[in-house]
């Protein structure tokens, strides 16, 4: 899961509300998130105020809260014109080029459940219901995240569900201006059909959130500032059935650790954090055969670091991210051979009164591997290492408080993504064949994915 609620997972999180807010512990599960400002952004309160309880069975109070979001955007992609759409196999010559415009909602309604026994343990669970994965009529619902918690008082929080992996719960990152960002809004407008999974545009995305696979998650009281959390995921699965998981086809034994200090100075707040996940890469083929040693990827593990402070209106902070992964941070395994991946990225805001302007800029290297030809003997006749991938992400945007959780906003987002693999990247010295190894796309002509989106939108929390 990868969302823009207004901050509550992602850019930096509540530690960038009010200064004050820097010393205090987790959002605790089964209550609604903090007033948080757009992309957390330091600002004006715009989330409403909490829902009335409602009396649910054995004493437990059951709340609501959500969002609804649309937004109008303008799109200009390489790969949307047909001169690289033709380069698609099968060969043809009669593609055309995509619309240049599209509109977008998004919505989702979270279930709170809250309860307390005598010795002051609480209890509960969290439901959030989206419309945002699926995509066609707009009219089918699924479950992001669902998860139940205890909650035991000085001794910290359990959750049990589906719910993002601890290095993503305590992740610090850059601050941004609601929808803008490294991962912001921009890439819900963007086409990828044609380009393989490793070629997809989201690689300045901090530390992966664990796919909201089934997990068990632990998160510590505050100490001094200081607080960590510890999570485990068995399989890249979730919900009611997950043995389809345990084929062992996908990524497996996921685990996170993240620790992160909050902390005030006078009026100045400083948050830093650091996290880190690891999980083995797929062991066998869809038909349960053992992938080949030099075929099977490498084990993953990404680390990231972060810090933001915040001061008289202004927030300025980034992240720094690497390990062995390729793509998105920490889901797909790196071929044999091929080098870590990294990515870093900065934001800034500024508040005045109830508007919030922002900026960010970041990039992603990752090794593109080494194109191999043979001859018919199988000896290597030609050796050539591909460019590595650089991908360049910058953006500004603002963000109007219309009223209590009311939000009025307009981003760009410029992305130049250079060597793009057409396929998944790889070492042709490990694999058998005439031609092996990395090819890259064709982007009219060249290699280079070049995309600017400008969109503004409307976004209402409750």
């Amino acid at each position: 899961m990868r969302k823009i609620l207004l901050g509550t997972t992602a850019v930096v999180g509540a530690a960038l509300i009010a200064p004050g807010a820097f010393a205090q512990t987790p959002r605790p599960a089964g209550t609604q998130s903090p007033s948080l400002a757009p992309g957390s952004a330091p600002s004006t309160p715009v989330a409403a105020a909490p829902t009335p309880a409602l009396a649910g069975a054995g004493g437990v109070s059951v709340r609501l809260g959500g969002f609804f979001d649309f937004q109008y955007g303008m799109i200009q992609d390489d790969w949307d014109q047909g001169r690289s759409r033709n380069t698609v196999a099968p060969a043809a010559n009669n593609r055309a080029g995509r619309q240049r415009t599209d509109m977008r909602n998004d919505l989702e309604l979270h279930v709170f459940v809250d309860g307390r026994a005598a010795n002051g343990m609480q209890y509960g669970a969290v439901i959030e219901f989206q419309m945002d994965n699926i995509s066609g009529s707009g009219s089918t619902v699924d479950l992001d995240e669902a998860y139940g918690f205890l909650r035991f008082p000085n001794l910290g929080e359990l959750r049990f569900g589906q719910e993002d992996n601890a290095a993503s719960l305590l992740q610090v990152r850059g601050p941004a201006s609601n929808a803008l960002g490294g991962d912001g809004e921009w890439w819900r407008f963007v086409n990828n059909t044609g380009l393989p999974t490793s070629s997809n545009m989201y690689l300045t995305s901090g530390i992966n959130d664990g796919n909201d696979a089934t997990k068990v998650i632990y998160l510590s009281p505050q100490f001094a500032g200081f607080d960590f959390a510890l999570s485990y995921g068995a399989n890249q699965g979730e919900g009611r059935r997950t043995d389809t998981q345990r084929d062992r086809t996908t990524n497996e034994n996921e685990w996170s650790a993240a620790v992160r200090y909050r902390g005030t100075f006078g009026p100045v707040g400083v948050a830093v954090g650091f996290g880190a996940m690891g999980a083995d890469s797929p062991k066998l083929t869809a038909d349960g055969a053992i992938i080949p040693a030099n075929l099977r990827g490498q084990q993953i593990v990404a680390y990231t670091t972060g810090a933001a402070i915040r001061a008289y209106g202004f927030a300025i902070g980034g992240e720094f991210t690497w390990g062995s992964y390729n793509g998105t941070v920490g889901r797909n395994a790196l071929a044999p051979g091929l080098d870590d991946s990294y990515h870093y990225l900065l934001g800034a805001t500024y508040t005045i009164g109830p508007v919030v302007f922002g900026g960010v800029f970041g990039q992603a290297f990752q090794d593109n591997g080494v194109a191999v030809t043979r001859n018919a003997a199988g000896a290597i006749t030609s050796l050539r290492q591909v460019e590595d991938r650089r991908h360049t992400i910058w953006g500004i945007g603002a963000a109007y408080n219309l009223a209590p959780g009311l939000i009025l906003y307009g981003y760009y987002n410029n992305v130049n993504d250079k060597n793009v693999p057409g396929v998944a990247p790889s070492d042709g010295r490990y694999v058998a064949g005439a031609a092996t190894g990395t090819t890259l796309a064709q982007f009219n002509g060249g290699n280079t994915r070049t995309i600017n989106v400008v969109a503004v939108g409307i976004r209402m929390a409750f």
